[in-house]
């Protein structure tokens, strides 16, 4: 499923080529929406909240979407890909929207979007309130650290490569409560400094090398032992974790008794990576300022 940087990325990608250009005309394939027409309307704006998609119209309309597993979108044609699979595709005047395989799709007021992501949680690449957010997993007290990094109502824009290698960095098993963990803080500062730092340049790295391509320390499936003390790592199916994700964790770096973020090696694991600048690594406290949407380096 893509995560709150990838949709942070394509809102400014669909904004930078067609906000402020006329629809031309435009075809929807769903059930909801097979008489909708934009067609002589304008794109103003391009938005992401959490993993949601908001494109709004010059008619007080806004299209929402969220891709789930399947869903892409694209800025071009795809007649590569059959009539069915194309759920939209919106013509502008220099070029195409499509979105295949868009499982949720919706046109409705923009005055209505509250409806649709009030339920979320602070949007960790939009102006994102750390403080908020913090406040919001401890509340999660009875919930595994993976699964509240994952619930959107907690904290909206993590997805499992953030919910396994956060947890990792930290040296935490993400079968720890979080109720048992003696400070969410640097969790958070260190997940959002990752997320926001790839959403402003695109690969999700975790691991700070190859920073080109998407690189993470325990999540690949070709990853079967620690890069750090070479013990073999667990490795679990969505069907063998409660919040319905594969993971992979480290026992001997993760031991489920560890109850304190190790810093230090929270330090040392982002020696390298670019989210060291919105951290005071030593204490991985958040410095950055957060108030402003991330905005995608092209």
């Amino acid at each position: 499923m893509p995560e709150g940087d990838t949709l942070r990325r394509l809102a400014d990608r669909v904004s930078n080529a067609y906000v402020g250009q006329q629809v031309l005309g435009c075809t929807f394939r769903h059930p909801r929406l097979a008489l909708a027409d934009l067609s002589g309307t304008t794109l103003r704006s391009v938005d992401a909240t959490g993993k949601h998609l908001l494109s709004r119209f010059s008619n007080g309309k806004t299209l929402h979407l969220h891709l789930l597993m399947a869903g892409r979108v694209f800025l071009s044609a795809r007649p590569d890909v059959p009539e069915w699979r194309r759920r939209f595709e919106i013509q502008f005047e220099t070029g195409l929207l499509t979105g295949v395989d868009v499982p949720l799709l919706h046109l409705f007021d923009t005055t209505r979007e509250e409806q649709f992501v009030g339920h979320l949680g602070p949007d960790l690449c939009g102006a994102y309130d750390h403080d908020v957010a913090v406040a919001r997993v401890e509340a999660a007290a009875d919930m595994h650290l993976s699964a509240a990094l994952l619930d959107q109502r907690v904290v909206a824009g993590f997805g499992n490569i953030y919910a396994v290698e956060t947890p990792f960095i930290c040296g935490l098993n993400p079968f720890t409560k979080v109720g048992a963990i003696e400070s969410i803080e640097p969790i958070m500062a260190i997940g959002a400094a990752l997320i926001r730092t790839n959403a402003m340049l695109g690969p999700q790295n975790t691991t700070g090398k190859r920073l080109s391509r998407s690189d993470q320390w325990v999540l690949p499936a070709k990853v079967r032992t620690c890069k750090l003390c070479g013990a073999t790592l667990e490795r679990m199916s969505e069907g063998q974790t409660p919040w319905r994700r594969r993971t992979a964790f480290c026992p001997q770096c993760q031991p489920q008794t560890a109850t304190t973020p190790d810093l230090d090696r929270a330090k040392q694991l982002l020696g390298l990576h670019p989210a060291r600048r919105m951290l005071d690594l030593p204490t991985c406290t958040l410095i950055a300022d957060t108030s402003s949407a991330v905005v995608a380096k092209s």
